[in-house]
């Protein structure tokens, strides 16, 4: 086991559960902040030989009040969690219920279409500085994450490595959940990749294995901040987000427009989608069906889609009056 970087009377336990959600392939570093965080908590609430009771839970969530939404859920999903595997070893461990947890609300997603992906690449291709990589950079960009679905940070840290257009294939090293995955790429989307990979080399970028996909004007990997504010700056000038201190489209939104995409294509073709959401989990690199339901929202095509389907699978038929010899 690792050095104990944890000094309350649970400071073995803390230990063994940071461990055991590292080996369950959870990122060790924000649970490990978390946990420093309950551990600071419980040090002044805690003698040796004690547990976490209701009313220390009940101090502990009052403690982080002050806190954003999002950063409470973390806190207090993290207590939660603790407790429960604790209570596996001290059973007059408080188990906090998840009423506890705050609600948050999530800004609908909004849903791309092909035109307006269109009208962003070809406002992207007219970025300058003229006659540099940039326009080119920028409008792949936006077109790779409309037809893969990938998350930016995944899609910022592709190197040459990871890019295989004889298999159509990227290779997605250890992001989110420590995953590695093969995404697997549409025939258009590849000759444009193929394209693109010309035209950077044409531009004199390097050509080595480990050089990054996406390079900005000193050939290094772009970044996500800078990329992120040139594609808020193009959306708004579109009309398609509105002006600063307004929410809006976002480039996440590009992935949940993939998802709901690929699940109005599976209607159209009739497959069977309970076979398919797994598919679907696995591509966009979840750690279960139950997280890609979050991306899975009712479009007006997409419920057109589903009534049909209904429609043609359940509808009772129309009986038709026959009419025998000139009688009814």
């Amino acid at each position: 086991m690792a050095t104990c970087l944890f000094r309350s009377p649970l400071a073995f336990r803390l230990q063994c559960f940071l461990e055991t959600r590292k080996a369950a392939g959870r990122r060790g570093v924000s649970s490990q902040k978390l946990l420093i965080g309950l551990d600071r908590f419980l040090l002044s609430e805690l003698q040796p030989g004690e547990t976490i009771t209701r009313e220390i839970a009940d101090r502990r969530i009052k403690s982080l009040e002050s806190l954003s939404i999002g950063t409470r859920i973390n806190h207090i999903s993290v207590l939660r969690q603790f407790c429960r595997y604790l209570a596996h070893f001290d059973p007059r461990t408080c188990v906090v219920h998840r009423s506890f947890l705050p609600r948050r609300t999530r800004p609908a997603p909004y849903i791309y279409s092909r035109k307006e992906v269109q009208r962003i690449m070809a406002a992207a291709r007219r970025i300058g500085p003229r006659g540099s990589l940039r326009p080119t950079v920028l409008s792949n960009l936006v077109g790779l994450l409309y037809t893969t679905g990938l998350r930016i940070g995944e899609a910022l840290k592709l190197t040459l490595a990871d890019v295989d257009l004889k298999r159509c294939v990227l290779l997605i090293r250890e992001t989110k959940f420590k995953k590695t995955r093969n995404v697997p790429l549409s025939s258009s989307a590849a000759t444009q990749l193929h394209v693109y990979l010309h035209q950077r080399s044409m531009a004199g970028m390097s050509t080595a294995a480990n050089s990054p996909l996406f390079v900005n004007l000193r050939g290094r990997r772009y970044g996500e901040a800078g990329f992120t504010t040139i594609f808020l700056e193009i959306i708004r000038k579109l009309g398609i987000r509105k002006p600063p201190g307004h929410r809006g489209p976002r480039i996440h939104d590009f992935r949940h427009s993939f998802a709901v995409n690929r699940l109005l294509a599976w209607y159209r073709e009739g497959a069977n989608l309970a076979a398919k959401l797994p598919v679907l989990s696995t591509y966009l690199g979840h750690s279960t069906v139950t997280c890609t339901e979050v991306y899975l929202h009712a479009t007006a095509e997409l419920l057109e889609s589903a009534g049909t389907r209904f429609h043609s699978h359940f509808a009772v038929p129309t009986l038709r009056r026959k009419k025998a010899h000139g009688k009814d």
